[in-house]
């Protein structure tokens, strides 16, 4: 199986269990005077017998289930190492478990479940169900450049905004417009052990009005901002993912682009100044020039008319579709990333005053 359960499996310890040992390793030794060698190896001729003794316990037991919220995050993460590290192997964990909730946990008409267990898939998805997946995969659309995971994600979203969008006062509930009826639609915003749907979702909706140029992303973004203003307000420090999210608003987010010869190309140099930079507030896509890049760009329209200069592997760094000059060399690239807009400027430059208090 492709995604991950509840509680990831332990495995047989045999031989190689961590014991408990609140006092150093040399301490014991010495009292007991011997070498910390001799130690090690009377641990390792009683681990096995330990675990013969504990094997005829009851095991713990493990929830078997899948959820679609708890493998949005799982493929995140993955996604995410995947870039920063270059480790094609979490990629690849993360499109595996991202090719299963997308086949078993969707329905006929696109829309999620929200587990799965011994092969059935069931119960309406829940808010934390579509933001973490969405999430997941705009993460392992930068890591991987495949352009389908992009697809995926503005479809799930269509289907977020559809359901579970509030017309009236912006923010999506927790439960869809078809849910069984309760006595009141929350919309959560606290974040916690795990982030609150609508903190992740305002920052999903954000990175795709930056991919894609469409104003209704943004819009929806600043409409929820609105609802949850008074939360932030009174109690910021209980919603840090939302904050994120209103930081990546204020700021001018940078659209990175790495285009390569369709000849070839190695792009590791500029890739390799990119992973070093730290840059939350930003969107990445990796493209082929020709027909991958004409295709991405009936999606991603910042990358229309863009090409490799020289026949080699070219960054281009912008803002709000405004890029600075392209360039194939990884010290003009890493500055180009570098460079530091203050809040206030970054303000006047979106048309709003420094003192304007609407967001």
């Amino acid at each position: 199986m492709s995604a991950y359960y509840g509680v990831t499996d332990s495995g047989n310890f045999e031989g190689r269990s961590i014991l408990h040992r609140p006092r150093r390793d040399f301490a014991v030794a010495s009292e007991l005077g011997i070498s910390v060698d001799q130690l090690h190896d009377a641990l390792d001729r009683t681990k096995p017998l330990l675990y013969r003794a504990r094997l005829q316990r009851p095991p713990p037991r493990r929830d078997e289930k899948v959820l679609t919220s708890w493998n949005g995050l799982m493929i995140s993460a993955f996604a995410t190492a995947a870039l920063v590290l270059e480790e094609d192997e979490y990629a690849e964990q993360a499109s595996r478990a991202a090719d299963f909730v997308l086949r078993e946990l969707r329905k006929d008409d696109g829309r999620l479940l929200r587990s799965f267990k011994d092969g059935r898939a069931r119960h309406n998805a829940y808010l934390d169900d579509y933001a973490f997946l969405i999430q997941g995969l705009l993460d392992l659309y930068e890591a991987t450049s495949k352009l389908r995971w992009l697809e995926e994600a503005l479809s799930l979203q269509r289907s977020l905004d559809e359901h579970y969008w509030d017309s009236e006062s912006g923010g999506y509930f927790m439960t869809s417009d078809d849910h069984q009826e309760l006595l009141a639609r929350n919309k959560p915003t606290y974040d916690g052990a795990e982030p609150s749907g609508n903190s992740v979702a305002l920052l999903s909706l954000l990175r795709l009005s930056e991919l894609t140029s469409e104003d209704d992303y943004r819009e929806r973004a600043e409409r929820s901002l609105a609802a949850f203003s008074r939360d932030l307000s009174r109690s910021p420090t209980t919603s840090p993912k939302m904050l994120s999210a209103l930081d990546f608003y204020l700021d001018t987010p940078l659209e990175v682009f790495v285009v390569t010869p369709s000849d070839g190309g190695d792009p590791a140099p500029l890739l390799a100044r990119f992973r070093q930079a730290f840059l939350p507030n930003r969107v990445f896509t990796l493209t082929e020039e020709g027909d991958p890049l004409s295709r991405r760009a009936r999606v991603v329209r910042v990358l229309e008319g863009k090409q490799a200069l020289g026949n080699r592997p070219t960054a281009f760094v912008c803002e709000r579709g405004r890029c600075e000059l392209p360039t194939s060399d990884p010290d003009t690239f890493a500055r180009q990333l570098a460079k530091v807009v203050p809040l206030l400027d970054g303000l006047e430059s979106q048309g709003r005053p420094p003192n304007d208090q609407s967001d």
